[in-house]
């Protein structure tokens, strides 16, 4: 009995020292398929980094070589442009040709609006949203520092503009003494009229033909001495009338403008500030003078000058158009760029919008450039080189 029990504790022995090495050679296996697994995890994502190290460099590699091949193409559209005049000014239509990459800007709708195109005439009413405080004291404004050769001469303190117009004219005056002309007796009138004064214009007027006519007829015929509330040129804020006074000189007040040496220089000198003559009509101011009536809607012989920028202003005097004409020829052409003596000085893009803050493309280049709306849903960026 004695033998049994001792040969029952041997076996259970043997048992655990079976059980002991197969732990052990279970704690075995797990480390090392544990070391195992760990490497081929760490294998795989040395070849995932691999992998994708050398898609990252294949896709940036395609990316440069796409970029290089849209500027090689654009610096090749670029180079196809039509041959401008080598001499004088032109206009070359590029339409066909996309304009070139450059920076992107960001704009305001607030210098959209005196960016200089801002179209108001019969047909198209001022944007609400063309505000009074947008206006300065154009003599004030001009006085504003020591350089006695800007100072412009208003009827009153009360003629205001946007302050880029303002700025523009101040040159013009500026250069203009220093070739000698007086343009202390120059008046500058008129400037931007609120929606109350052009509203009082218009009863006036509606009030004195009233008593003869009626309905469409009353409406045109105010019209012949002012424009509805809204649609008057001056209510842009780019436009000045401007007439000649010197207290105690008859001969010289008496005078019409565009008679005087200061009228005709102005005339013929503004559109190299940004002005142009605004209401053209037949024989007037001068006898060549070609009649725009037709599509400003104004016939009368008023002396107004309007703001519309350096780079628009030289377009329109090279191509005879009055603004409405050179709006209308920007939606049919939307790309043009204007030389002088076959030297590229402006190139013009429209595109659609222009009716809240945005960002623009001005191509590589530039030494300025202004952005415009035209009042017809119309973006104009105007690049100067």
């Amino acid at each position: 009995m004695a033998k049994t029990k001792k040969n029952a504790y041997r076996s259970l022995i043997a048992w655990m020292l079976v059980l002991l090495v197969l732990a052990v050679l279970c704690c075995a296996g797990y480390l090392m398929t544990g070391n195992a697994l760990k490497a081929r995890e760490a294998k795989h994502a040395k070849e995932v980094e691999e992998t994708n190290k050398q898609l990252t460099d294949e896709y940036n590699a395609a990316v440069a070589e796409a970029k290089r091949q849209e500027e090689s193409a654009q610096e090749t559209a670029v180079q196809a442009w039509p041959e401008p005049a080598q001499s004088g000014w032109d206009v070359l239509d590029l339409s066909a040709h996309a304009v070139s990459r450059g920076t992107e800007v960001s704009v305001t709708r607030r210098e959209m609006l005196e960016g200089g195109l801002l179209l108001v005439n019969r047909w198209h009413l001022m944007p609400a949203d063309l505000l009074d405080e947008y206006m300065v004291s154009v003599n004030q404004y001009s006085r504003a520092d020591d350089d006695k050769t800007n100072n412009l001469p208003t009827t009153d303190a009360a003629v205001s503009m946007q302050p880029t117009a303002v700025e523009a004219l101040m040159k013009m005056y500026s250069d203009a003494r220093a070739q000698g002309l007086d343009m202390d007796y120059i008046i500058i009138d008129e400037g931007y009229r609120t929606m109350e004064t052009q509203s009082s214009y218009w009863n006036n007027a509606v009030e004195k033909y009233s008593s003869r006519y009626s309905g469409d007829t009353l409406t045109e015929k105010a019209r012949t001495e002012t424009a509805y509330p809204g649609s008057s040129d001056y209510q842009a804020g780019l436009s000045i009338l401007l007439y000649n006074y010197k207290s105690g000189d008859n001969a010289f007040s008496s005078t019409p403008l565009h008679e005087t040496e200061q009228g005709k220089w102005l005339y013929n000198n503004c559109w190299k500030y940004g002005y142009v003559y605004r209401f053209p009509v037949q024989g007037f101011p001068y006898a060549d003078t070609v009649d725009k009536s037709y599509k400003t809607g104004i016939n009368l012989t008023n002396k107004v000058y309007r703001y519309v920028g350096e780079a628009h202003a030289t377009a329109m005097n090279a191509l005879g158009f009055c603004l409405e004409e050179y709006v209308e020829y920007l939606m049919e052409h939307p790309h043009i760029a204007v030389y002088e003596d076959g030297t590229l000085k402006y190139e013009i893009y429209r595109m659609e919008g222009g009716n809240s803050d945005t960002t623009v493309n001005i191509p590589k280049g530039a030494a300025s450039y202004s952005v415009s709306t035209d009042n017809m849903n119309g973006l104009v960026v105007a690049i100067s080189y």
